[in-house]
C-alpha cells in the first residue's frame, strides 16, 4: 500500500536503475510506450529534458543526474513514512536496507544468514534491500539515510554513528601455487623474505600483520574475489580472511605463509545512526543479529 506515491518519479528512477527502457517495461511491468508516455510527461512538468533516448542508447542528462538522485531520495523518504503510518496496524512493513562488505556470506561468526531467517520468519511486509560496498561507502549512506544499518571491520569511525561490535575476522597471508614462496619451507619465511615480493591489497582495508612492515602495495583491488584471483597468478602476496579461503574450491592453490609469524584479526561491527528513531524492521533486525553473533550456537 502506498500512502505517498508518484507515478512519473517511480518510472523515472526504474527506468534509470534498469539501464533504459526496455529492461525496465520488465520491473514496471508496462510497455515501452508507456514508460516513454511517462518519461515525456515528467520533462514537460520539469521543463527540461532528463534523458537521451535514441539509438545511442539511454543517457542522463546533467540535469537529469540530479533529478535522479533528488528522486530517488524523494521515493525512499515517502517509502519510510508509509512504514511509519502502517506499522501502527501491528504489522512490520517498509524498507529494510542493509549494508555489507563482500564476501560475508562464509564468515561463520557472523551468523548473518541466521540472523536474516530469523527477521524474515516473522509476518512482515518489509521490502528487503542488501548493498554491498566499502566500508568508507557504507558509512557515508548510512549518515545519509539511504542505509538503515551497515555490518562491516569499520576501521575509522565517526560521531555520528554508533557501534555494536560483533566478531571477529581471522586473517593470513597467502601466495598461489605459481609464487616462489610456494614450496619454501616455513621455518625459512620471515619478514625479511617477504619484503622482497609484490603484494596486493584491498582498497578499503589496509591490514598489515603485526611486525611485518608492508611494501606499498603493488595491485589494489575492489574486492576479495579479485584479490584471490592476483594471487593466484603467482605474481603476488596478499592478506585474504581464513573462512574466505577455505570455502573456495581453489583453495589448495593458496598457500598460508608462516601462520606461527603472520596472523592478525579485524574486528566486525553493526553500525547505525546515533540519532535515528528507527522503525519497528530495523529494530527486530539490529535485535537478531546481536542475539545470534552473541549465542553460541
Amino acid at each position: 500500500m502506498k500512502l505517498l506515491r508518484n507515478t512519473l518519479l517511480e518510472t523515472f528512477v526504474a527506468v534509470v536503475d534498469s539501464g533504459g527502457f526496455t529492461d525496465a517495461q520488465f520491473a514496471l511491468g508496462i510497455t515501452q510506450s508507456a514508460i516513454s508516455i511517462r518519461i515525456r510527461d515528467l520533462e514537460t512538468a520539469l521543463g527540461y529534458r532528463i534523458c537521451e533516448r535514441g539509438r545511442g542508447g539511454f543517457r542522463l542528462t546533467e540535469r537529469g543526474e540530479i533529478a535522479y538522485n533528488k528522486a530517488r531520495d524523494i521515493l525512499r523518504s515517502a517509502r519510510d513514512f508509509d512504514a511509519e503510518l502502517l506499522e501502527l496496524r501491528g504489522i512490520t512493513t517498509g524498507d529494510l536496507r542493509i549494508g555489507v562488505i563482500d564476501a560475508v556470506n562464509t564468515l561463520a561468526e557472523l551468523k548473518l544468514e541466521k540472523s536474516l531467517k530469523q527477521f524474515l520468519d516473522r509476518p512482515n511486509e518489509v521490502r528487503l534491500e542488501i548493498v554491498v560496498a566499502s566500508p568508507t561507502e557504507l558509512t557515508q549512506r548510512l549518515i545519509t539515510g539511504e542505509l538503515h544499518v551497515a555490518i562491516a571491520p569499520f576501521r575509522n569511525q565517526v560521531a555520528e554513528l554508533s557501534y555494536t561490535e560483533l566478531c571477529q575476522e581471522e586473517h593470513r597471508l597467502y601466495c598461489g601455487r605459481e609464487h616462489p614462496l610456494y614450496d619454501f619451507p616455513d621455518e625459512q619465511i620471515d619478514k625479511e623474505v617477504i619484503a622482497h615480493y609484490q603484494i596486493c591489497q584491498r582498497s578499503y582495508n589496509m591490514l598489515d600483520p603485526p611486525n611485518l612492515q608492508l611494501n606499498h602495495p603493488k595491485a589494489i583491488v575492489a574486492n576479495m574475489e579479485a584479490m584471490a584471483t592476483l594471487i593466484e597468478t603467482g605474481h603476488y602476496l596478499g592478506p585474504l580472511p581464513v573462512h574466505f579461503v577455505e570455502s573456495r574450491r581453489q583453495s589448495k592453490s593458496l598457500r598460508e605463509l608462516a601462520p606461527s609469524l603472520l596472523h592478525w584479526t579485524s574486528t566486525f561491527y553493526l553500525a547505525t545512526r546515533s540519532t535515528s528513531l528507527y522503525r519497528r524492521a530495523v529494530e527486530l533486525f539490529v535485535e537478531d543479529l546481536v542475539r545470534c553473533c552473541g549465542s553460541d550456537t
